[in-house]
C-alpha cells in the first residue's frame, strides 16, 4: 500500500480546507484570482513589442510561450501534486490506484519528483479522471453546467449552419453531452481494475514498467477511443480550465468542433463551387496552389467567423452574462487586456507550431475580415473583408 515517505511528500502540499467561497458581483473569488493569473500569464506569453497590426503572429507567438495547446493543457504541479495526493487520501483502496502509486515510485529511483508526476499523469490519466469526476467535479458546478450549455449551443446553432437536421457528429456530441451530466459512472474503481488487470508494475523495475505500459496503451486501453476516450478528455480539460472565463472556452472548445465540422461539409461540397470562394480570397500562390491549404484556409475562416459569433450571441443573451464580461473586462483593464483579447490571443496561439507564414495567411483569415479585432487593437486600416467571399 501507501509508503510512509510518499504519504508525507504528497500530504505536504495539502492546503487548509477551502472556506466558503466569497462572490464579489457576479464573480467568486476563485474566478477572481484565476482571472488575474491568466492575464499575468498572458503578459509574459505575448510579445509587447510586436505591433498586433502589423504581424498578430509576431504578437503572439514569437515568445515562443503559447498558453494552450488543442483541448487544454498538462496541469501544472502544483495541480499534479494535489490530484495525486487526493487520490492517495480518497477512502475507496482498489488495485489501479496502487499499480499507479508502484510506477511513481519506480519511476522516483530513476527522475526528478518533476518527471515523475508529468510520467505518471500521462501513463495514468484515467485514474485522475477518476479523481477529478469524484471530487473536484460535481454536477451542480457552475463550470459543468457552463461547458455542457456551450455543447448545446453549438448542437442547436449548427442546424442552422450546416444545412442538415441530422449529423454523426451532431448526434454524438448531443449524446455525450447527455452523458456528461454524470461523468463519474465512467470511472468506477472495478472499471479501473479492468482496464489495468493485465498490466505488471513492479517498484524495482521503472524500464520494464515503461515498457508494459507502452504495450498497454497500444493494444488494451479502452480509453483511447469513443465514449470512454471523450470523456476523460472533457474531464481532464473540465479540470485544466477551472474558473476561466467565457473568453477562454470559446476559442480553446467550441472553435475545434467547429473546425471539425467544417472540415466535414467544405469536403463534400462541389469543387467548381469551392474553387470560386477560393479565388475570391486571393490567398498568396504559394498557399492558392495547394488544393489542401485552400480547403484549410476556408475551413479556418468560417470556424472562427462562427465561433465569435457564438461568443458574442453568448454575451448578449441575458443581463447576467453581459454583467459577467463587464465585470471581467473591469479586471483586465489593469493588465492593457481584455476578453476580447483574450479570445484573439488564446484562437490565434492554436497555430503557432505552423508558422508565419501558414498562420498569416491560412489560420488568421477570420481575423482579418473581424471588425472588432482591429477596433481592439486599434489598427486604424483593415484589410479586405472576406465576408462576400464565403
Amino acid at each position: 500500500m501507501w509508503t510512509a515517505p510518499l504519504c508525507v511528500l504528497l500530504c505536504a502540499y495539502l492546503g487548509a480546507a477551502e472556506a466558503q467561497i466569497a462572490y464579489t458581483g457576479h464573480l467568486s473569488e476563485l474566478r477572481i484570482k484565476e482571472l488575474s493569473q491568466l492575464a499575468m500569464r498572458m503578459e509574459h506569453s505575448i510579445n509587447a513589442q510586436k505591433y498586433a497590426c502589423d504581424s498578430y503572429y509576431d504578437h503572439v507567438c514569437s515568445r515562443n510561450r503559447p498558453l494552450f495547446s488543442v483541448m487544454g493543457h498538462m496541469p501544472p504541479s502544483n495541480d499534479l501534486i494535489q490530484l495525486l495526493t487526493k487520490l492517495q487520501n480518497d477512502p475507496e483502496q482498489f488495485e489501479a490506484k496502487q499499480k499507479l502509486i508502484d510506477f511513481f515510485i519506480s519511476c522516483n529511483t530513476l527522475k526528478s519528483l518533476q518527471d515523475c508526476y508529468r510520467e505518471t499523469f500521462e501513463f495514468f490519466k484515467p485514474l485522475f479522471g477518476y479523481i477529478i469526476t469524484k471530487d473536484l467535479i460535481e454536477g451542480s458546478s457552475h463550470e459543468l453546467r457552463d461547458f455542457r450549455d456551450i455543447i448545446q449551443r453549438f448542437v442547436d446553432r449548427s442546424k442552422s449552419v450546416f444545412g442538415i437536421d441530422s449529423h454523426p457528429l451532431r448526434n454524438r456530441l448531443q449524446t455525450y453531452k447527455e452523458k456528461f451530466a454524470t461523468p463519474s459512472i465512467y470511472f468506477y474503481a472495478g472499471d479501473l481494475n479492468r482496464e489495468y488487470a493485465g498490466l505488471r508494475i513492479y517498484r524495482e523495475s521503472y524500464e520494464h514498467n515503461l515498457r508494459n505500459l507502452e504495450m498497454h496503451r497500444k493494444r488494451n486501453s479502452t480509453f483511447e477511443l469513443g465514449v470512454q476516450r471523450t470523456m476523460l478528455d472533457w474531464s481532464l480539460y473540465l479540470y485544466q480550465s477551472r474558473y476561466k472565463p467565457m473568453s477562454y472556452f470559446y476559442p480553446t472548445f467550441t472553435v475545434h468542433l467547429y473546425m471539425t465540422m467544417f472540415n466535414i461539409s467544405e469536403r463534400q461540397r462541389d469543387s467548381t463551387h469551392f474553387r470560386e470562394e477560393a479565388e475570391c480570397l486571393k490567398l498568396p500562390q504559394y498557399v492558392n496552389v495547394l488544393s489542401e491549404a485552400r480547403m484549410l484556409a476556408v475551413i479556418y475562416l468560417k470556424s472562427f467567423r462562427h465561433t465569435w459569433q457564438e461568443y458574442s450571441d453568448w454575451i448578449q443573451s441575458s443581463t447576467k452574462h453581459r454583467a459577467i464580461y463587464d465585470q471581467e473586462n473591469e479586471i483586465l483593464r489593469h493588465y492593457q487586456l481584455s476578453n476580447k483579447r483574450i479570445f484573439f490571443t488564446l484562437f490565434a496561439q492554436n497555430f503557432c507550431e505552423f508558422g508565419k507564414e501558414l498562420a498569416e495567411h491560412v489560420f488568421y483569415l477570420g481575423l482579418k475580415e473581424n471588425a472588432d479585432f482591429f477596433n481592439t487593437y486599434s489598427c486604424g486600416y483593415q484589410t479586405e473583408i472576406t465576408r462576400n467571399c464565403v
